[in-house]
Formats: C-alpha cells, structure tokens, sequence
C-alpha cells in the first residue's frame, strides 16, 4: 500500500531559539513535526543498554538514520545501565514496577501515550522512555505535582533538580498530535556564570510553543541535539569520558538511548531499491478499543483506570496525526 500524496516525506521544523532568562542571554531549539507516525523511534547503542555513544553517532548508525535526534533516557553514569521503561521497535527492552517508575512517553496503535504505566501495559507499545516530571498537562504547567508525583532519585541533582538552571530536553505533543521537542542548552557552573532553565520556565516555553502534554527527558550534560547526524547545539558536559580532565572544555556526553526521528522505513527501502515488506502507515485518527476506560470521539483522549489521579496520574493518549482536539472525557 502506497502512502497517501503528500505524506511521503518528513514535515519538520527546527527553529533555532534565542531567548533571556534570569539575567542571561539561553539558546535552545524547538522542533515541530507535523506527520510523526511512523517516523519516531527510540535508539540504544549497538551494545544496548549498559553501553554508551554519542547522540549524533547513534543518529548515523540508526536505520533509517535519524533527521533529527535527541539524547532521552536516564542512565547510570557508572556502569551505563539504562533506567526506567524502555521499549524500542516493539521489544520489551526493560520495564519497573509502577511504584518505581516516572512520567512516560510512548507510542502505541499509531498514537502518542503520556503516563505512568504497569509493566504489563507496556506490552503492545512499540516506543517507549522514562522520564522524570510531568511538565505539561492538558495544556497547563503540572510541574508542581509532576514533581510530586516523580520517583527524583534516579536523578543525580537532588531536591533542587526542578529549580536549577540547565540545559533540558522535552518531548510533548500539541492539540492537533504534532510532535514537539524543546532543547535548551544551559551550564552546570555554578553564580552568576550558571545558565538554562528551569522546569517551571521550560514547562512555560512549552506551552506558549502548544504543547498540551510533555515531559522531562535526562538534560544537563546529557542534553544534545544533532540534524542529520551533526550536533548543533552547545553541549555542556565537561568531564571525562565527554572531555579531558582538565575541565577547559565542553563537550557532547554519551548517553544511552537517543529519541529518533527519521523518514518511513519503507520509503527509506523504496528510495534504495529494496523491496518493502511493511503496510505504508496513514495519516488519520485511528480508534482504539480498551475493555474498559474512556475514549473521546475522535480517539484522541484514553484514560486507563487503573492509573488514579492522586496515586500517579493518569494516562493521556493522544493521536500522532492531525485531529480536532482534545477534551475530558
């Protein structure tokens, strides 16, 4: 089956930001993807987890190869392990118990999913990462009790982890189930020389971009950006193994798993000469069907009852293609 005309290639945006915030002068960049499905994929190092590479290797060495790429998941910065939930291309790679677990982003059916889930629900999602704080949700600031609701000792900053000044990666969606991804580069020294934002600021920018729902990725000296495989943000690790020892440098860190957005695969194939083996995905609402829960009109809005407000929120699933919007069912 052929795409639909028009939605062959890749509608993205990436627009270089310039912004002032607390007395200094933050670069970043927003990205805007009109026709994600299908083209979104979370990518590990060729070792998998407990390895490590560079955003802007894993984006050359990922098929098809990522036209835009950000770092995404936690890790331990000792041994490398990947934390958190973990699904790529469909494999389970590593799941824990909801008690434990953070904010996710995933994908599913053909639509985006923003929630906590169990590891039995992660079966059937064919993309899913950690994060850590719920920044935005039904198009509001949910800083305050994302960060409530967030299990912050995966982290390494501690209780001012929300607060601090940095360089941040997000992922969300909009009304209309655009992709969204905002990347601000920061400093991780200390006075008047440290720089970024923080997560009520980068929930704001968000926002004021129509993001309706998005989370924290890892940032800080994990943050990086690359387009087509070259980095184009000012990465801000300084220490070994990103950069020498001698602390004059900043340099882009490895990291563990890199959030991928690349063309069709099956385009990809065709545009090689290769046959494809895979049904082209369409543009449109899909409607899923749970035994139990809430689902709006137009599939946009999927509330899982087993995630309670108060206990860890609860899931929003929103269409990756264009529709009317979202509302409370």
């Amino acid at each position: 089956m052929a795409p639909l005309p028009g939605m062959s290639d890749l509608q993205m945006s990436v627009e270089m930001l310039g912004l002032e915030a607390n007395s200094s002068h933050v670069l970043g960049h927003l990205v805007k993807v009109n026709n994600p499905i299908g083209r979104v994929s979370l990518a590990l190092p060729p070792g998998g987890c407990g390895t490590r590479e560079k955003t802007s290797v894993t984006a050359q060495k990922h098929h098809p190869k990522c036209r835009l790429a950000i770092n995404a998941g936690y890790f331990n910065v000792t041994d490398g392990a990947c934390i958190g939930n973990l699904v790529s291309d469909g494999v389970v790679i590593q799941t824990v118990p909801l008690a434990q677990s953070n904010v996710n982003f995933g994908i599913r059916d053909g639509k985006f999913v923003i929630g906590y889930f169990t590891p039995e629900e992660l079966q059937g999602f064919e993309q899913v990462v950690s994060g850590v704080t719920w920044l935005v949700r039904d198009g509001k600031s949910y800083v305050q009790q994302g960060w409530r609701e967030a299990n912050t000792t995966v982290q390494t900053s501690g209780d001012k982890y929300a607060t601090n000044l940095a360089s941040r990666t997000a992922v969300g969606v909009d009304k209309d189930g655009r992709l969204i991804i905002l990347q601000i580069d920061g400093s991780i020294a200390v006075g008047h020389l440290k720089r970024g934002l923080n997560m009520f600021q980068l929930a704001d920018l968000l926002i004021e971009n129509g993001a309706v729902h998005a989370i924290n990725l890892d940032g800080g000296g994990s943050s990086a950006m690359a387009r087509d495989g070259v980095l184009i943000n000012y990465p801000s690790d300084m220490r070994p193994p990103s950069c020498d020892a001698s602390g004059k440098h900043q340099c882009e860190r490895p990291v563990s798993t890199v959030l991928c957005v690349h063309e069709l695969p099956e385009i990809v194939e065709q545009a090689v000469g290769q046959p494809s083996n895979q049904n082209a995905m369409l543009a449109g609402v899909a409607f899923l069907t749970f035994a139990t829960g809430c689902i709006s009109a137009f599939g946009l809005l999927v509330l899982f009852p087993n995630l309670m407000p108060g206990r860890k929120g609860m899931a929003r699933q929103i269409s990756g293609e264009s529709a009317a919007s979202s509302t409370a069912a």
